[in-house]
């Protein structure tokens, strides 16, 4: 056992207490448990999954998505049109990403202000907060010769056509271009919650308890809460025992989906608990190069084309479309292939050949997220033509870039797929239907379900965090987002973490 870090696994019924009891251990709640243990508070954290750091994380496909994604990487919406990627693992999604820092920007700010009547988050308001967050993840710009092949193909094409485009910031220090970021770093590279707010929050005597999954809040209107858990197996595939940690102060931050799931199986807050979700459906597209491209070394994730992005749209704040050069582990890259079998096989045996990317396109809030009678959450989604359409005109503009870039072909992964050889199969995209589980969209920056705003009927929580209808239970993750925070959510979720886990302090 880790100082600081007890794994429940198998334990029987147990009690605690706490000034705070914090559900989840990602980038919002390990960073509001870091704050207020630093305030003097005695925290408690309960986060559902293991404790996986150095070689632990295995780097096979198998073992680390049963242990360390939400149901071993295959929850997805009910119509099965949207794979929903999310973390179960200690330091949450800062574990599983591809470290691109984005942070929080001043248009997607000033649209909360306009739209949403969130006047306190002001620019200078915020600004401290963001410069924190920052430095927590220990951001810096991907250097030049950081570039893996794949990067640099899309960074060549994207010049050719005189479009915007930068190489990105990230959380690494140590990176050895392993590749494998997807399924966690075992060098440790990752300047996450797991190597930053968690030591801290524990140095101030702040307690993670591993393989806790809470089930429900009672008591949430008055003075003290018990937040009740399941104790799970060493794997996580069972519940075994219980557990309840009674405190005055309990802070959701589980995840878009799993916050809203516990809020609504507690039966508290607003009419919005569980609406407006954001899932920002991402869909990949592959080119196919003669030479090796060898785009599973490296920097996944390193160049984005950032000409057709917009982050002070007036009726929607961040809009338009952002393409980023991407690249993931066999199984995962296997899996978003629109083949079986042998031509399936035939598509991997190009595997060292391949340049991908990811179409980022903001969406309005479209979905919801209701409690399930089987104890997962059913997670609904219209998918809204005109994000349709800018999936369209971003397929368009990648296919164009891959194309100046030397690609032979170009496939968008549509079931049936389209192959693009030439500007003159460009047509081809504007028939593209994209019906429901006929393209790989997935989603890994879901937002929205308990949003701010300025009453309980404009919103799920207030401009503090706090749930409506409560005394004291608080909300500090993506879920607060009423729009889409940014095309990558880490830093946005720790500063606004830092922000109201702060006002809270204080």
């Amino acid at each position: 056992m880790t100082r600081g870090i007890e794994s429940v696994a198998g334990a029987s019924p147990a009690e605690r207490t706490a000034d705070v009891c914090i559900i989840g251990s990602g980038c919002g709640g390990a960073t509001a448990a870091r704050v207020l243990a630093e305030a003097g508070r005695e925290v408690v954290v309960l986060e559902e999954g293991p404790d996986r750091t150095g070689m632990e994380l295995t780097q096979r496909d198998g073992e680390m998505y049963d242990q360390i994604y939400m149901d071993r990487g295959g929850r997805a919406t009910e119509d099965l049109a949207v794979t929903v990627l999310s973390a179960r693992v200690l330091g949450g999604g800062g574990v599983i990403n591809a470290c691109d820092v984005v942070p929080l920007s001043e248009g997607v700010l000033a649209h909360w202000r306009r739209a949403f009547g969130l006047s306190d988050l002001t620019d200078a308001a915020i600004a401290p907060f963001a410069r924190a967050a920052l430095e927590d993840l220990s951001a810096s710009r991907i250097t030049e010769a950081q570039m893996n092949e794949a990067n640099l193909l899309l960074q060549r094409g994207t010049e050719r056509l005189g479009w915007a485009g930068e190489r990105m910031m990230h959380n690494r220090v140590g990176c050895a271009g392993m590749g494998t970021c997807l399924i966690g770093c075992p060098l440790n590279a990752k300047r996450n919650p797991r190597f930053v707010a968690i030591p801290a929050a524990i140095e101030a005597g702040a307690t993670f308890l591993t393989r806790a999954r809470a089930v429900g809040i009672e008591g949430a209107t008055g003075d003290t809460k018990t937040v009740v858990a399941r104790t799970l197996d060493e794997r996580g595939y069972h519940e075994v025992g219980d557990l309840r940690v009674r405190a005055p102060i309990v802070i959701v931050a589980c995840n878009a989906v799993a916050s809203a799931q516990l809020l609504l199986r507690s039966g508290i807050g607003s009419r919005h608990v569980g609406q407006n979700l954001i899932l920002q459906p991402q869909l990949p597209i592959v080119a196919f190069f003669d030479q090796p491209v060898i785009g599973f070394r490296g920097i996944p994730q390193a160049y984005a084309v950032t000409e057709f992005e917009r982050e002070d749209h007036p009726d929607h704040g961040l809009w338009g479309f952002r393409i980023e050069a991407v690249m993931g582990t066999p199984g995962i890259v296997s899996t978003l292939l629109p083949y079986v079998g042998s031509e399936n096989g035939e598509m991997m045996g190009q595997y060292d050949r391949i340049a991908a990317s990811l179409l980022l396109v903001p969406d309005e809030p479209s979905g919801s997220v209701s409690a399930g009678a089987t104890g997962r959450p059913v997670i609904r989604y219209a998918h809204r033509e005109e994000n349709k359409r800018r999936l369209r005109d971003a397929a368009h503009a990648a296919s164009r870039i891959y194309l100046a870039a030397g690609a032979r072909e170009v496939m968008i992964p549509n079931v049936p797929p389209v192959r693009i050889r030439s500007e003159r199969d460009l047509g081809l995209l504007d028939e593209m239907v994209l019906r429901a589980a006929s393209a790989p969209l997935v989603s890994a920056h879901q937002q929205g379900t308990v949003r701010m705003g300025t009453s309980a009927d404009e919103g799920g929580a207030d401009p503090d965090g706090l749930v409506y209808g409560t005394n004291r239970v608080y909300v500090m993750d993506a879920s607060i987002f009423p729009s889409s925070a940014s095309s990558h959510t880490m830093t946005p979720i720790i500063t606004m973490a830092r922000y109201l886990a702060t006002k809270l302090a204080a």
